[in-house]
């Protein structure tokens, strides 16, 4: 019977070891802060950058991701369809009424479709928060709960950072109210922070290095 407990104490021990932990809060943040419907208008527009495969829209009607979704087709589909035909480097009877531009890579010809998601505003759960004229979070809610990303505007540019922490994560120690739910060796922390327990916590120990995007 102590062998059998011994080994029952070793393998709750190795699984707890190898049991992976990830962060989320259960509130938006910063916490009570008023959600907005945009940004202001100063800064709206398109925003692109050489190192990231997606686009930020502002406007009015909130913040949109436009990214862009590759796709092939063949030249044999397009020269026995009648739907189809390519003339001088573009696509035509993919997207009604207009046309796509394509290259030719060997048999197929490769083209891009650029998708456009409302992240802030419509019918898009997300929350956004300001926290200075310049800077704002967006809270990302997924299956109920949230991580944030910050935008911060200077000029024609917006800094963009997302949220991560290192193994240890000992920064959110300082966090009282804490929910803990584990699943396939996966323990998630939905985190409760209070105003002031936020405040003592460095975005810049929570955030990605930002990314620059350009209008």
């Amino acid at each position: 019977m102590k062998v059998l407990t011994s080994v029952i104490t070793i393998l709750l021990f190795s699984i707890n070891c190898f049991a992976q932990t990830s962060y989320d809060f259960a509130i938006t943040l910063p916490p009570n802060s008023p959600e907005i419907s945009a940004v202001p208008k100063s800064f709206y527009g398109i925003y692109s950058s050489d190192s990231a495969d997606i686009d930020y829209e502002f406007s009015a009607k909130g913040i949109f991701a436009i990214s862009t979704i590759y796709n092939q087709i063949s030249r044999e589909t397009v020269r026995e369809s009648s739907k189809y035909r390519v003339d001088n480097g573009y696509l035509f009877g993919v997207q009604k009424d207009d046309s796509i531009p394509c290259i030719l890579e060997g048999e197929y010809y490769v083209f891009g479709i650029k998708y456009r998601e409302q992240i802030i505003g419509g019918t898009a759960q997300h929350k956004l928060v300001q926290l200075t004229p310049n800077s704002f979070i967006v809270n990302f809610k997924e299956n109920g709960t949230f991580t944030p990303s910050l935008f911060e505007f200077k000029g024609k540019t917006v800094s963009v950072s997302h949220f991560t922490y290192d193994s240890e994560a000992t920064v959110f120690d300082g966090i009282t109210s804490k929910k803990t739910a584990t699943s396939n060796q996966m323990n998630t922390i939905s985190l409760s922070p209070t105003l002031e327990e936020w405040n003592k916590i460095s975005l810049s120990s929570i955030m990605t290095r930002p990314t620059l995007f350009k209008r």
